[in-house]
Formats: structure tokens, C-alpha cells, sequence
């Protein structure tokens, strides 16, 4: 099963290239030990082809990615200090520590007669 992962924001979208401001934890998952940077100074530019198909890419919003396009060798270019300085990073490295099943979502809440008889007693 596979479900899409929000990876940081759209800043840029450039024919085949898109342009996500990471947070620092995305930039700790894929440069272990890197010192930290405010979050959205990092870059990370990648091929428009690993976006989900059902969230497509769109500025100033929340870039998804599949979780199976992650899971296969998928090469980025990180620029961690915003500078221009960039590093060749593999995708993968988001997966870690990551729950491989998506979460059950919110449960169903029960109605307020439900609660009062179980207060009641």
C-alpha cells in the first residue's frame, strides 16, 4: 500500500524541476548530523516525476510524494544553507523511521447520550 508524504513547501515549479523549502527534520533525515538551519532556508530540488499524480505540485502549498517513489533510488539536489552549494542526497533516507503503514485517520466520536450514560454511571 502506498500513500503520499508531505515533504515541505512548493517554492518553485520549473518545467521538469520543482523546488521544496524543507524543515530542518526533513534536512536531519537526509544529512544525518548536519547543524541545524532555520526551517525553510534549505532547498531541495527534484524531478516534477516523483510528485503524486493526485496532489500535484503547486506553489506556496504542501509538495506530496509517494511513499513507494521514495522507497526506490531517487536522487535530489540539496542546497541546506540556501546558498547555492548543493549535495547530492538519495530520497530514501525520509523513509527511516517512518511507519510504513499510512495512520487509521481520527476516530469516530460517540454521541453526547452515549457519554452522559457513561458518566451516569
Amino acid at each position: 500500500m502506498s500513500y503520499d508524504i508531505g515533504i515541505g513547501r512548493c517554492a518553485e515549479v520549473n518545467g521538469d524541476t520543482i523546488v521544496v523549502e524543507l524543515e530542518s527534520v526533513m534536512v536531519q533525515r537526509l544529512l544525518p548530523g548536519h547543524p541545524w538551519q532555520r526551517s525553510g532556508i534549505s532547498l531541495l530540488r527534484l524531478n516534477r516525476k516523483l510528485c503524486s499524480p493526485t496532489r500535484p505540485p503547486q506553489l506556496e502549498r504542501e509538495l506530496f510524494v509517494p511513499r513507494a517513489a521514495l522507497a526506490k533510488r531517487s536522487m535530489a539536489s540539496l542546497d541546506p544553507a540556501g546558498d547555492g552549494n548543493t549535495i547530492q542526497v538519495d530520497l530514501r533516507a525520509l523513509l527511516e523511521d517512518l511507519d510504513p503503514q499510512p495512520s487509521a485517520g481520527p476516530s469516530a466520536k460517540g454521541s453526547r447520550a452515549a457519554v452522559r450514560r457513561s458518566l451516569d454511571g
